[in-house]
């Protein structure tokens, strides 16, 4: 069953909110491998954190970090690299849109206006993120070693934060919500590197032709990701309401929170889809613009 690929979030979603544990996951991570199924993170985190949670999950694939705006591929996945392309070891790197820096430079435009509302995490000091966040000191350092994203501590309102979106909107940049933080960043999000990705597996990776896609997330800065997908589960949060997701069928909530309700939300599709193969009906294959 090798012809189906899962992308999916990590905090809240994979990992526990509060104590980013896996173990609720862990026995169908173990059967997904058995079956042959790539899990590739499709995370906020940056690629320095991503690795060893990876490694310690056994996922040896393709990794979407700082929420959409760079994949990072193996070499041994043989896929054919892009000529802006980075390499650093055993992987290349794909990004969407602008460095960092240069983000910070059209933040810097607002900062009269919103710069008393918000906090750049990678301005803060290890101590700060580790009380914010839960993480230790190393991976604390690690959660602000952004190069294509700018990841902010929101302190202002809600509705302010709607009003600061639109003005980053006219810098022609995107603003969204994570499970913790805000996001800007310049590309087009999770959606659009996933579908990026997904298309280079199914057209270049033996065995994965016409590949099904599965996402998972629980954030509102999921919603893109879980809408362009052939299948897609909303994880339930322990701390907010599940997102509103615009899209006619195929996806699935979770009754149980974070990794237990990712390991409950995946069984039950992978169930789905080996019936319907069993039956001889197909699911329809997504056509929205960024469709995966």
């Amino acid at each position: 069953m090798s012809d189906v690929v899962i992308y999916t979030d990590l905090d809240g979603t994979l990992l526990d909110h509060h104590t980013y544990s896996t173990e609720a996951a862990s026995a169908t991570l173990s059967k997904l491998r058995g079956l042959g199924i790539p899990v590739i993170p499709c995370t906020s985190k940056t690629v320095a954190e991503t690795r060893p949670i990876a490694a310690q999950l056994r996922l040896d694939g393709p990794m979407i970090v700082e929420n959409g705006a760079a994949v990072w591929i193996p070499n041994n996945w043989n896929l054919s690299r892009t000529e802006s392309s980075i390499s650093e070891g055993e992987m290349w790197c794909h990004g969407f849109g602008v460095p960092r820096s240069v983000i910070r430079r059209q933040l810097a435009i607002l900062s009269v206006e919103w710069g008393n509302r918000y906090q750049s995490l990678c301005d803060l000091s290890d101590k700060q993120v580790m009380s914010i966040t839960g993480l230790d000191v190393d991976s604390a350092r690690l959660a602000k070693e952004r190069h294509f994203c700018e990841t902010l501590v929101w302190l202002g309102t809600p509705a302010d934060r709607v009003a600061f979106a639109q003005q980053v909107r006219e810098l022609d940049m995107r603003c969204v919500q994570g499970a913790r933080f805000v996001h800007v960043l310049s590309s087009g999000g999770k959606a659009e590197a996933v579908s990026w990705l997904h298309r280079k597996i199914s057209t270049e990776r033996p065995g994965f032709e016409d590949a099904l896609s599965i996402s998972a997330g629980d954030a509102e800065n999921d919603i893109d990701m879980l809408q362009v997908t052939d299948l897609a589960l909303l994880v339930r949060s322990p701390v907010y309401d599940p997102p509103q997701i615009a899209r006619a069928g195929g996806l699935i909530v979770s009754d149980q929170f974070g990794p237990a309700g990712w390991s409950e939300g995946i069984e039950t599709l992978l169930n789905q889809v080996m019936e319907d193969r069993v039956s001889g009906r197909f699911l329809p294959k997504r056509h929205d613009y960024n469709a995966a």
